[in-house]
């Protein structure tokens, strides 16, 4: 049996909306319950990315088998470069290799990974500019599965 993969995706800021972190944990626990996902990539750039981390930290009292795994969008530097708190909320790190991307792209890169590998989205998107909505798009040109949380449909 294949493992199902959910990728979060959204803006570095959440306004206003003390709901979000409920319905996030919904969403995952729904995900799990009824679709097998038992495994979460984040990209920890912003707020919502914090948020979904600790979430799925949170969802692994009952669920002990998912993962969370920070994908990086740079080559890692030294070892232990981020603090403990950071160690806790994640599984792993993963940092897919992409030897020509120009830095400028590397986020936009690893986004795309991320989605190419996922079988859902859990979005936080609600304005159609920034990589956040990219990413969005992109899961819908790829027919993803997914779940929003705010805005765009």
């Amino acid at each position: 049996m294949t493992q199902k993969i959910c990728t979060f995706a959204g803006h570095s800021k959440i306004y206003g909306d003390d709901t979000v972190k409920e319905r996030l944990k919904k969403e995952i626990r729904n995900l799990i319950e009824n679709y097998g996902v038992t495994v979460f990539y984040n990209g920890g750039k912003g707020q919502f990315d914090w948020l979904c981390a600790e979430c799925v930290k949170e969802l692994k009292r009952d669920y002990p088998f998912i993962k969370s795994y920070l994908i990086l969008a740079y080559m890692p530097g030294k070892k232990n470069q981020f603090d403990a708190e950071f160690y806790e909320k994640f599984d792993d790190t993963l940092y897919p290799e992409r030897e020509k991307t120009p830095p400028k792209f590397a986020i936009i890169k690893r986004n795309e990974w991320m989605i190419d590998r996922s079988d859902f989205l859990i979005a936080y998107v609600g304005h159609s500019w920034g990589g956040a909505y990219r990413t969005l798009e992109y899961a819908k040109r790829k027919k993803k599965n997914v779940k929003m949380l705010c805005g765009l449909n």
